[in-house]
């Protein structure tokens, strides 16, 4: 995978408005207040959704840019220390589609890499030329969705030699209306803001890559999308 140079978004304003009802302003106040360094992130959190009545997800979101903003927590650092990033993007396709693109070389080939060489089962490894490797450590086929929507999974580790060697990858399927199929893949265990930084890009084009080769067969050269990003910087 390409290296990444850019970081992940936050809360707009006008999302935290609209979700809200309040300002982001308002509720740096509110936290500034509550003392999250001294009190923590789950206390924080916990205090806007018991106290001030926000959604559980926009509690975590609007703490953790807090955190990011007054220096408690880097982009990509979770409460716990540890980096992640999380990039998705909804395909006009089924989920059976969606989840075929990801288990042969071929399929690799087509929209995400190169000389892939995929043994696409529990325990199976993956490698390509762009030194990206690693084993599948869990794989659920297209089935009924589970308590959090998923109708499919993918858990593989990443021992890319020049990228975050040593992390993991979940690729989650979720159904999101009649032929429509969210991706979402969570990169784990990476070792700082920057490797955040890195796989964030990586990911970020490879999924437009992908929605695009689903969608109309035509996929994404990261050179070509790089440089299309760049333009609107």
């Amino acid at each position: 995978m390409a290296n990444v140079k850019k970081a992940g978004d936050g809360c707009g304003p006008e999302a935290v408005m609209a979700a809200t009802g309040r300002s982001i302003d308002h509720w740096r106040s509110v936290l500034a207040t509550f003392d999250v360094a001294k009190n923590g992130h789950k206390a924080a959190a916990s205090h806007l959704e018991t106290e001030h009545g926000v959604d559980p997800w926009w509690s975590q979101q609007l703490t953790v840019q807090y955190e990011q903003e007054t220096g408690l927590r880097l982009p990509g650092q979770r409460s716990d220390g540890s980096f992640a990033v999380n990039v998705s993007r909804t395909m006009a396709v089924g989920p059976e589609a969606a989840f075929e693109a990801w288990t042969s070389s071929d399929a690799w080939n087509a929209w995400f890499t190169t000389e892939a060489q995929i043994d696409f089962r529990e325990g199976g490894s993956y490698a390509n030329a762009d030194k990206d490797r690693g084993v599948y450590r869990r794989i659920r086929p297209v089935g009924p969705p589970n308590g959090q929507g998923e109708v499919a999974r993918i858990d593989f580790t990443w021992e890319n030699p020049e990228h975050c060697p040593g992390s993991s990858v979940s690729v989650q399927f979720l159904v999101k209306g009649e032929g429509k199929t969210q991706v979402a893949v969570t990169h784990h265990k990476l070792p700082d803001s920057r490797g955040c930084e890195d796989m964030k890009e990586g990911w970020t084009w490879a999924l437009t890559s992908l929605k695009s080769w689903l969608e109309s067969g035509k996929p994404v050269r990261f050179e070509d999308w790089k440089a299309e990003t760049s333009e609107g910087v």
